[in-house]
């Protein structure tokens, strides 16, 4: 008898490129520095990033140039949340609050921020240069999407 595979990475659209990007800014501010330096118009979406059956929230503006038929999107990597816990000491119950990081890519737990573009035509040199000439940016790279596990995350539409 004969035994059939399927192998399901066949059907995952790797057409973009991702960048890291390490910098202290708020999402918003890094936005605006990006849209003046690439010439983009990256705007807040109305529902942020959701994949911990609404535990954590990620961030993301896009912009869809229709012109190079290309899509960006900045992703904020980090999400800190509360935690509400009641400690029992001594002498009586305190509520206490505690604070516990998610990462969109685990993988990647020092990065802030990733900046996904879609499309055929990107000239990822280009990109990684002016993104590099962003004063409040610390460090930028390209990141290799066949190694990354958890691409499934970065799946937005």
């Amino acid at each position: 008898m004969a035994v059939h595979k399927l192998i399901l990475d066949d059907f995952v659209d790797a057409n973009y490129s991702l960048f890291a990007i390490h910098c202290e800014l708020d999402d918003y501010r890094l936005a605006f520095f990006i849209n003046q330096a690439l010439n983009t118009h990256l705007k807040r979406t109305k529902e942020d990033v959701d994949f911990n059956n609404n535990v954590a929230a990620f961030s993301l503006f896009e912009w869809e140039n229709s012109n190079l038929k290309t899509t960006w999107n900045l992703i904020k990597n980090t999400c800190l949340v509360e935690d509400n816990s009641i400690d029992l000491g001594l002498f009586s119950e305190q509520a206490e609050k505690n604070w516990t990081t998610h990462y969109l890519i685990d993988e990647h737990p020092m990065v802030e921020y990733f900046l996904k573009v879609s499309g055929d035509n990107i000239n990822n040199d280009k990109i990684a240069q002016e993104l590099q000439k962003i004063p409040a940016i610390n460090m930028t790279y390209s990141i290799n999407i066949e190694e990354l596990k958890s691409k499934d995350y970065l799946i937005l539409n």
